[in-house]
């Protein structure tokens, strides 16, 4: 199982690319629909967030099986929105 540590390092990176996506949209394309790319912005920052405390939580240390489910539902959450904001940003341009 990977660390806290790791944990959080992936989820920001992850959401730096979503962001420098997002800037490169607003920056570099004509005729870009501001509004809805800030829209999509305010919405990988309140992810980012929720993401990010979702790792400092320790939930259920005392049973083993308990952690592992959580930190593998955790993970699977990740990557479920980080392919929505995907979409989300594929659908700016």
């Amino acid at each position: 199982m990977s660390s806290r540590k790791d944990l959080k390092k992936q989820i920001n990176a992850s959401m730096d690319l979503l962001y420098g996506d997002c800037i490169f949209y607003k920056v570099f394309v004509m005729d870009a629909d501001k509004e809805a790319a800030d829209k999509v912005i305010a919405h990988i920052a309140e992810i980012h967030d929720n993401l990010l405390k979702r790792v400092s939580v320790s939930e259920g240390k005392e049973v083993k099986g308990r952690t592992k489910a959580y930190y593998k539902k955790l993970r699977s959450d990740i990557q479920e929105q980080i392919n929505i904001i995907g979409k989300e940003i594929t659908a700016l341009g």
